[in-house]
């Protein structure tokens, strides 16, 4: 087994610094923050954090639009952030500051925790193994619930046909919000602790199944080849969602599977399991695409969902409910 841990950046508490470092009487956007935490795509991630009531607190009102436009801050209006900005001396046009650049902030002190992921998932995906999966008898089915900022993993054991032999859920802490292309950072440290809690049980698995992508993904690192490279054990990414790449899904038939195509490269297989089910299948670590296809051709022959990971999702549901 490889490494057991992975280091999960504050993403929070540096949002926090960010906006108290702004002045009273300035402004900044939401694509700058978005800048200053190393990923301008992250800009839609910040907009909702903001919203929320994370932000209660602080001097949301400092953050508007590219265009200029006020934003509106958790439990306010548009009009009484607004309000605070022209209390803080900023000329505030209609619902615009106007003119932006003269109050506008866009340096920040930051280490830029986003970039710094991305270099890592770049070094995952150097050490990602494409290759044949070897025989698979027992396979375990990864899936993850929330309640709070806690994870709740379930590990589902089952034979490589599906049939289920033992379950378990472990807690851990999930500090890290969701930002597409960054989920590892979010269900990794759950599910490693879910594997580890299997393999003292004695339910090694041949084959780890993800809720996630595999390869199947901007940096070809998704939860499913970070787990499987840290671990250096078989994974297959099974997403419910088309996260990147092309795929011509129309007029799939049933049992049905094209390829997702990404730079001009295969990274996975859009797999149609029932009239209004679309699977994006891609290998993990230590596993090729072929092999994923088989797999989960299998476990979905009578139902839409692999039924292994159907059942890891129902585990960890229900223990999530539990809990509240």
């Amino acid at each position: 087994m490889g490494r057991t841990e992975i280091e999960v950046p504050d993403l929070p508490r540096t949002l926090r610094a960010l906006l108290l470092s702004i002045p009273a009487g300035r402004v900044t956007t939401y694509r700058a923050l978005a800048e200053a935490l190393g990923d301008p795509g992250a800009a839609p991630f910040i907009a909702q954090w903001l919203a929320s009531s994370e932000a209660e607190d602080l001097p949301v009102h400092r953050v508007v639009h590219a265009s200029g436009a006020v934003g509106r801050a958790w439990g306010g209006t548009q009009d009484e952030a607004a309000a605070k900005l022209a209390r803080e001396g900023i000329r505030v046009v209609g619902s615009r500051v106007d003119p932006l650049a003269r109050y506008f902030v866009w340096e920040f002190p930051t280490d830029r925790p986003l970039a710094r992921l991305q270099e890592e998932q770049a070094r995952i995906a150097s050490q990602v193994v494409v290759a044949p999966l070897p025989e698979v008898r027992t396979l375990g089915a990864l899936d993850i619930a929330y309640r709070d900022n806690e994870a709740i993993a379930a590990f589902v054991l089952a034979s490589a046909d599906g049939e289920l032999i033992e379950h378990l859920t472990v807690r851990a802490p999930a500090p890290f919000p969701y930002i597409p292309t960054y989920l590892s950072y979010r269900e990794l440290p759950a599910y490693l602790a879910a594997v580890a809690a299997a393999d003292e049980a004695g339910w090694e698995a041949d084959l780890l199944l993800v809720d996630g992508n595999g390869i199947l993904h901007p940096r070809r690192a998704g939860v499913a080849s970070h787990l499987g490279v840290l671990l250096d054990r078989p994974t297959v990414g099974v997403a419910k969602g088309h996260l990147c790449g092309h795929a011509n899904t129309e007029g799939m038939a049933i049992g049905e599977w094209r390829p997702v195509v990404l730079d001009e490269e295969t990274v996975g297989a859009a797999m149609r399991t029932d009239r209004n089910r679309t699977l994006f299948v891609s290998p993990g670590h230590r596993a090729d695409l072929d092999g994923a296809i088989r797999i989960i051709q299998t476990l979905t022959d009578r139902t839409a969902l692999p039924g292994p990971l159907q059942w890891a999702h129902e585990v960890a549901t229900e223990a999530a409910h539990a809990a509240s």
